[in-house]
């Protein structure tokens, strides 16, 4: 293939037997009127992945590219690897245990970022999919803005990976904390997020599978706020004296994270953890007192207007759970 290579989607694949056939698939059938490849990086897992990946390729030798890492690298350095490895003007996104559900995904995106060159990336509404019960949601509800600043994006990021699409090389080489972050989506947002807004597209073209063995779809509110901490610490320190409004976003983001922990531990009386959260706020922001964080820890008591309507919310998104349970996942 000698034309230009217009988008690499990248797939990393570590132990993902029983999803990787879909992901994959759902990549080699995109409608296009470019060339494509897809970077695969397999990790070194200890089931079928990497047999099925080499299947691919095999199959479909011009757009499946499958790299087997001598050593398991772990997320983090194998997404570098992986990227690293493209040769497209736009990187696209599939973890191996999500699918597309749109042949003209790749089309589509590519052909907005072609056209709004201001642009740095662009993501779209993802089907969650709960694979332990069948329950489904939707990403991004009504309130999702439309134009995504670099701010946005540390405030919630509203960004399902598998959903994204960016241009390459907009960041140059990966910073050397890149495989601390814990988080690769967020850091890579951000990254992105400060050459060019992110624009929000209303349509629901992923399936985005959460389950016991991924890395935050099932996860405790613990685990998931400590992920997004660790990763705004480090960002802290990348931003410290380079720029002045993404550096105070994560300072504001970083200790409400803390606080919201030091909550947590209070909840269930861990004493040690509440005072490392303490003292993470106070180093972060030096002008506060001790006095000052522990009024920020109070939880407010609802009123019972807000506790009658906290209980009809979790009551329609109970009903809404079950009905979804009876919806068919959509094919690719």
């Amino acid at each position: 293939m000698n034309e230009k290579i217009k988008v690499s989607v990248i797939v990393l694949a570590y132990n993902r037997e029983n999803f990787i056939t879909n992901a994959l698939d759902s990549i080699v059938k995109q409608k296009v009127d470019f060339p494509f490849e897809v970077v695969v990086g397999e990790d070194c897992s200890t089931d079928n992945t990497a047999r099925i990946c080499m299947e691919y390729q095999e199959k479909y030798p011009d757009i499946v590219k499958v790299t087997r890492n001598k050593e398991n690298l772990g997320l983090l350095d194998n997404f570098v690897s992986a990227y690293n490895r493209c040769k497209g003007e736009y990187i696209a996104i599939c973890d191996a245990d999500d699918f597309w559900i749109n042949k003209h995904k790749l089309q589509i995106q590519a052909d907005f970022l072609d056209q709004n060159k201001e642009y740095s990336a662009c993501f779209h509404r993802a089907l969650n999919y709960y694979q332990d019960d069948g329950s489904k949601s939707i990403s991004n509800g009504l309130h999702q803005k439309k134009r995504n600043t670099v701010l946005d994006i540390i405030n919630s990021n509203p960004v399902t990976f598998s959903t994204s699409m960016f241009r390459r090389g907009l960041f140059g080489e990966f910073p050397s904390w890149f495989n601390q972050v814990k988080s690769n989506d967020f850091a890579v947002n951000v990254l992105n997020a400060e050459h060019g807004d992110f624009y929000f597209m209303n349509k629901i073209m992923t399936v985005y599978r959460r389950h016991r063995e991924s890395v935050w779809g099932m996860s405790t509110f613990e685990k998931q706020a400590l992920i997004s901490v660790r990763s705004r610490q480090i960002l802290i320190e990348h931003y410290r004296g380079r720029n002045k409004d993404i550096y105070n976003k994560l300072v504001a983001t970083y200790t409400n994270g803390c606080i919201r922990l030091a909550q947590h531990y209070q909840s269930v009386g861990n004493t040690e953890k509440l005072h490392e959260m303490e003292e993470l706020v106070l180093k972060a922001n030096p002008s506060f007192t001790i006095e000052q964080v522990k009024e920020m820890e109070k939880v407010r008591r609802k009123t019972a207007k807000e506790r009658i309507t906290q209980q009809i919310f979790r009551l329609v998104k109970a009903t809404r759970r079950e009905i979804s349970k009876l919806i068919p996942l959509p094919k690719i």
